[in-house]
């Protein structure tokens, strides 16, 4: 059975929220911090040898000769700097979208201050379909439910360790949900672990067979109660596969 309560968002995710939620607002100031971050190779290469450049050219030749080498040297290494930010601009803007879709759920999830903590004890085994990018967790909620967890090949979840390990054959499941980002920031497992788990896990072989499944579960998010049978659940997915 199911069990979920409020609970005041633990101090660490609430550190990490609130890093995020202070992400800038503008795309060039973005840009701006990672290049004087040194994060793109050219750019720190040009940041740390141009002193040195610049020195040894004046020991060698006095002023003339050294504004004569900066001008080339910095009209080369711009240049540079403009092909490969050229190249480089697409990965920045979806970085940058994708850190303001995180900045804007952090904000979300820290005006509602509280946290969703939610206690399975399985009376039955789980059911795992493995897929090319993880595996798709299904458990029976009660009530006619199932509980729906879509793990990707990730060792920062938790979720992912505990099935490459066999952690989640155990009968008690415990996770942190955050109210608007719906992300699962903790998972753990507990007490014994239930018979009748299968060795093998059926594999879904092809897109077209994960598509199907993903629109005849009604597209559910990852932890989300599919509103059936767990029984009902797996059988259909087991034609699809």
């Amino acid at each position: 059975m199911l069990n979920t309560d409020r609970v005041a968002i633990p101090a660490p995710i609430e550190v990490r929220l609130k890093r995020s939620a202070q992400f800038v607002d503008n795309i060039m100031d973005f840009a701006r911090e990672d290049l004087i971050g040194f994060k793109r190779p050219l750019a720190a290469t040009f940041a740390f040898t141009a002193p040195l450049v610049m020195a040894f050219v004046y020991q060698m030749g006095g002023l003339t000769h050294l504004l004569q080498v900066a001008a080339s040297y910095f009209i080369v290494a711009g240049g540079g700097l403009y092909l490969v930010g050229r190249q480089a601009w697409p990965e920045l803007v979806d970085q940058f979208e994708h850190k303001s879709l995180q900045k804007r759920r952090a904000i979300a999830d820290l005006k509602c201050g509280f946290s969703e903590l939610s206690f399975l004890n399985l009376a039955r085994a789980p059911r795992y379909f493995e897929h090319e990018n993880g595996v798709l967790v299904f458990a029976d909620a009660g009530d006619f439910r199932t509980l729906f967890f879509s793990i990707e090949k990730d060792a920062r979840d938790e979720r992912w360790n505990a099935y490459v390990n066999g952690e989640l054959d155990r009968r008690v499941w415990r996770w942190l949900r955050l109210p608007v980002s719906r992300d699962i920031v903790k998972f753990s497992t507990e007490a014994s672990k239930l018979t009748g788990v299968r060795g093998d896990p059926q594999r879904i072989r092809s897109v077209d067979a994960w598509e199907a499944i993903n629109v005849a579960l009604g597209e559910p998010l990852d932890g989300a109660l599919i509103h059936r049978p767990f029984d009902e659940v797996v059988e259909s997915v087991e034609r699809m596969t």
